[in-house]
């Protein structure tokens, strides 16, 4: 059989600290003519606006009420917290599939273009989201050590299509960092930790990054200049499926990056 390279949207993985810059750098892709579809689990959307040019792509945003819900009585929260979280979940679901809201009705995914970003703004809150909704599954009420389990099913349904065919866009997911490793007795790590991207729990957090065909990190130098670090180290599996065109350290510009992918 001929081996004949597919080309295929992005789908990309964007890790970084909070604050490192992973929120602003949208904005890259707009001021580049990117049309963005964002869902904002993080309501934190709102900085994007200081670093658009006038002749931006348009910037659609959906916001999910992940912080405003809880699963205590302080403040807002209530004891329903997983059916309002089960709520938000099949509201997110239901506009994966076609964004229609206020008015802007995109069409079915299958039809966006690479030149359309389905941005995840958080993946670590959308996970807090769905491990709050997870609590509403007949498996998690049946016995609770499952919701972890269950959380992570969820999450992996959600990449699944994401990732797959029917999402004719390209797809970019920021999340935060968290450290992975054997441990001791005491909680401290055995040997030098790994760092993976935040999902829900360790296990299936591991496990997120075989759904991306890129992986970056966004880090910020003592100096405070940013770069993209896409190559794996000892300590982080990060990759590019440009490696040709794409070097292990980048220059804070999201939106060359997608160009490259992006281009005939």
């Amino acid at each position: 059989m001929k081996f004949e390279a597919t080309k295929s949207p992005p789908r990309v993985l964007v890790c970084g600290e909070p604050a490192s810059g992973k929120t602003g750098a949208l904005a890259q892709l707009a001021n580049a003519g990117y049309t963005l579809l964002i869902h904002d689990f993080d309501a934190n959307a709102r900085v994007i606006g200081s670093y658009l040019k006038p002749d931006a792509a348009p910037i659609y945003i959906s916001t999910y009420a992940i912080s405003k819900i809880t699963n205590t009585n302080l403040f807002a929260g209530s004891g329903d917290a997983g059916a309002k979280a089960l709520a938000e979940l099949r509201r997110f679901t239901k506009m994966l599939e076609r964004w229609n809201v206020d008015g802007d009705d995109l069409g079915p995914s299958a039809a966006l273009t690479p030149k359309h970003v389905v941005v995840i703004d958080s993946g670590t809150f959308l996970g807090e989201l769905l491990l709050l909704a997870a609590l509403e599954d007949p498996k998690t009420k049946k016995d609770l050590r499952s919701l972890y389990q269950v959380a992570g099913e969820y999450y992996g349904a959600l990449l699944d299509y994401l990732c797959g065919p029917k999402m004719g866009a390209s797809v970019l997911v920021l999340t935060h960092v968290m450290q992975s490793g054997d441990k001791d007795d005491q909680g401290k790590f055995i040997g030098k930790p790994r760092d993976i991207p935040v999902g829900v729990g360790e296990k299936f957090s591991k496990k997120m990054q075989t759904y991306f065909s890129d992986i970056w990190y966004l880090e910020v130098g003592r100096t405070g200049e940013r770069t993209f670090s896409t190559a794996a180290t000892s300590t982080a599996a990060r990759r590019t499926s440009a490696p040709n065109k794409i070097k292990a350290v980048e220059p804070f510009d999201m939106a060359r990056l997608f160009d490259i992918l992006t281009e005939d």
